[in-house]
């Protein structure tokens, strides 16, 4: 009988949008809907052939949102390796919203999944510790450290931060603008933290901080602002993400400003569009599919029982220098 990796290896398309199709998901393009329709139905495909082998086990998974180049990749490597291992999943998003979070988790208790992953970082803790209370393998994704035993897979913010400033310092940058994230995400504080600190131990460096977010016009609009009052007292700025660099690089070309002969820039995540700007942009890469293969390998192993330790398992990723054309070295000033 035909199954859904049958049908998604057939048409390109992901076992999670056809899925969102058989369920009647609003988050699929009419375009896509129609193309999954069509498909389904030369197979001979229902909704109820989904149902039939749902013996399978379910594994939740939450997002805060599907936008930009972050939690969907995560996402392919969590998908990647559950379907490997003869796993289903059930993907939803939260928009950052804890009432609907925990709304989502009590549904997924209802459907009795068989593990949960969450990539949030909001105050969550007291229902994430009632879900491992209650026997529900729990995995954590890009989230702050806590005191709860609970597994988890992230990349080193602080140190990534670190590598990141002291790559600018030996370049002979002595005064950088940083371009502030959302400060209810941790991994964009522990980047700002790494830089503050660096700079304390460094009497001929000064760091200088402008508002963001982690848009393309919250790196425009940061830098705009920056640059309207302050045009030429720094050699280099670092955005918190490349999106956010994206929308800053266009407020410095149309400035007139060059780069990097006039100003250096450096980013952070190694998007796929980064190698492809001009000129190609100097970032900071996190492995995010292998972010997404590990979470689903330790939710795995406590579902299977091959890891029968209480103690939790904490897996940080290294993030690796990606050296572009956007920064030039300098002379001291």
């Amino acid at each position: 009988m035909t199954t859904l990796r049958d049908i998604s290896k057939y048409s390109g398309i992901s076992i999670t949008t056809i899925s969102r199709v058989l369920n009647g998901k609003k988050n699929v393009s009419e375009e896509t809907r129609k193309k999954v329709l069509k498909i389904l139905k030369e197979f001979g495909y229902t909704r109820t052939d989904m149902l039939k082998k749902s013996s399978k086990k379910t594994i939740g998974v939450l997002i805060p949102n599907i936008r930009g180049q972050h939690y969907n990749i995560i996402v392919d490597g969590i998908e990647k390796q559950l379907l490997e291992q003869n796993y289903e999943m059930f993907l939803t998003t939260t928009n950052s919203l804890l009432k609907k979070e925990v709304a989502v988790l009590d549904e997924l208790l209802l459907r009795k999944v068989d593990g949960i992953i969450i990539c949030t970082s909001k105050e969550d803790e007291n229902y994430i510790e009632k879900l491992i209370n209650s026997a529900i393998p729990v995995v954590v994704v890009d989230r702050k450290d806590s005191e709860i035993q609970i597994d988890s897979v992230s990349i080193d913010n602080y140190n990534s931060g670190l590598k990141a400033i002291e790559y600018l310092y030996k370049k002979g940058h002595k005064k950088i603008l940083f371009i502030t994230g959302d400060k209810t995400i941790y991994s964009f504080s522990e980047r700002k933290k790494a830089f503050i600190d660096y700079a304390y131990k460094k009497k001929d460096l000064d760091v200088y901080f402008e508002k963001g977010g982690y848009k393309a016009e919250h790196g425009y609009n940061a830098t705009k602002k920056y640059l309207e009052d302050e045009r030429d007292r720094v050699t280099a700025i670092f955005y918190t993400n490349d999106w956010q660099a994206m929308g800053g690089i266009k407020c410095l070309h149309e400035k007139g400003i060059k780069i990097p002969e006039e100003i250096s820039v450096m980013g952070f995540d190694d998007d796929f569009y980064s190698a492809y700007t001009y000129p190609a942009l100097t970032t900071i890469a996190q492995p995010r599919t292998e972010i997404g293969v590990n979470a689903a390998n330790l939710l795995i192993e406590r579902i299977e029982n091959r890891c029968k330790s209480a103690v939790k398992r904490k897996i940080l990723l290294p993030t690796i220098l990606k050296e572009r054309e956007t920064v030039i070295k300098i002379k001291s000033l």
